[in-house]
């Protein structure tokens, strides 16, 4: 929390993460990385070869961005009390549908590979629908792999972020709170529920990102692939569906007995 307390300020003298400044191709490629892994390989990485996080990234920052928000809400002509889970919300929005359109690029793109494998069999059997048919979609495949890749790895990063960044702001403000708590709240929140708040609760906000664009991708990439097994085999993929479904009503009741058992351990 040192680089809170002090409002953030970094040291002149250690570099800032290339990030900040790199392009779009450099972001896309990871290609502001370059510099960090040469040392690496060179020599094992100490404190001092870690760049600084860039502005947007500190907690400090971060936190201020929210509490601004957060008062704008405040003072809305609503009654209303501002919601915490909408101001993050609305503090990352452009975040959260940067990452949500690589996530749909990765599992359209990987939606193709059924597709063009068809269209392989159909050229195989001498059924093309123009000359050098192959050829072009060889050049279809790689250029969909290209993109599914860069678009996963697009995705996985942003929203990580992402969640770093909610985290280090949760845990900044719980940090603030604890500060301004009076005795008698303090005997109501002990140091051990205060600690598993930053350690626990805000780690798991902070992997909500990435589990909310799972979650609707899979479904979409669940629909796109009966589509095209429906194409493929007619009314027999009814038989995949109803396992598919037998399967997911069959973990419902796992996961909710994981979830009582962590919930207990956590007590504990």
């Amino acid at each position: 929390m040192g680089s809170f307390t002090n409002g953030g300020a970094a040291d002149s003298a250690s570099p800032v993460t290339p990030f900040t400044k790199a392009g779009f191709f450099s972001k896309i490629s990871f290609w502001w990385l370059n510099p960090l892994l040469k040392v690496g390989y060179k020599k094992p990485l100490e404190d001092k070869d870690i760049p600084l996080l860039g502005a947007t990234d500190r907690a400090h920052n971060q936190y201020m961005m929210f509490m601004e928000k957060l008062n704008g809400k405040k003072q809305s002509p609503s009654h209303d009390p501002p919601s915490f889970l909408w101001t993050i919300v609305s503090s990352h929005k452009c975040a959260i549908l940067v990452s949500g359109f690589f996530a749909l690029l990765k599992v359209l793109t990987l939606s193709t590979g059924p597709i063009i494998l068809k269209a392989f069999i159909n050229v195989s059997l001498g059924k093309g629908t123009f000359k050098h048919e192959g050829y072009v979609l060889a050049a279809l495949l790689f250029v969909c792999k290209c993109c599914e890749s860069l678009s996963q790895r697009q995705w996985y990063f942003r929203t990580r972020r992402l969640g770093l960044q909610v985290r280090s702001l949760l845990s900044a403000a719980i940090y603030k709170k604890q500060q301004k708590l009076s005795n008698a709240a303090k005997m109501k929140h002990s140091s051990g529920e205060i600690m598993n708040y930053v350690t626990v609760d805000a780690y798991r906000i902070g992997e909500f990102p990435y589990w909310f664009h799972q979650s609707w991708t899979t479904s979409v990439q669940l629909c796109i692939a009966l589509a095209i097994l429906y194409n493929a085999v007619g009314a027999a993929m009814i038989s995949s569906l109803v396992v598919i479904i037998i399967t997911v009503l069959c973990s419902v009741p796992l996961a909710r007995l994981q979830h009582k058992f962590q919930s207990k351990l956590m007590e504990a």
